[in-house]
């Protein structure tokens, strides 16, 4: 809800704080965390390793609907190609992070015989 609150607030009103002047690392860090917390979301649910793929086309494919909701809603935004790939590589840096954490939980090594 906070990465719709903030991608589709109309422009003319003020939210107090200027996020505007580094737009594209706000986009990357937004659609990141978001991407890492759905995967262990998924992760939880299903009580072993998602599948990462599709983890990372809902996360990019978020980034997609918002930029088209910016470009046919009456806000007074404008849709970027490059806010769309900085939402893609938030993504994928989630991703990598993902594809981490999980190889130690879900494919641990065995412990050392003492």
């Amino acid at each position: 809800m906070a990465i719709l609150f903030g991608t589709l607030l109309p422009t003319d009103e003020e939210i107090g704080i200027n996020v505007w002047e580094h737009d594209k690392l706000v986009h990357f860090l937004a659609f990141g965390v978001w991407t890492f917390l759905y995967g262990v979301v998924r992760a939880v649910r299903k009580g072993n390793r998602p599948n990462l793929w599709i983890v990372f086309v809902l996360g990019t494919s978020y980034g997609l609907l918002v930029e088209l909701l910016q470009f046919v809603m009456p806000i007074n935004r404008s849709p970027e190609l490059l806010d769309f790939i900085a939402d893609m590589l938030g993504s994928g840096a989630a991703i990598i992070g993902l594809h981490f954490l999980f190889k130690n939980i879900f494919d641990p090594k065995e412990p050392p015989a003492l």
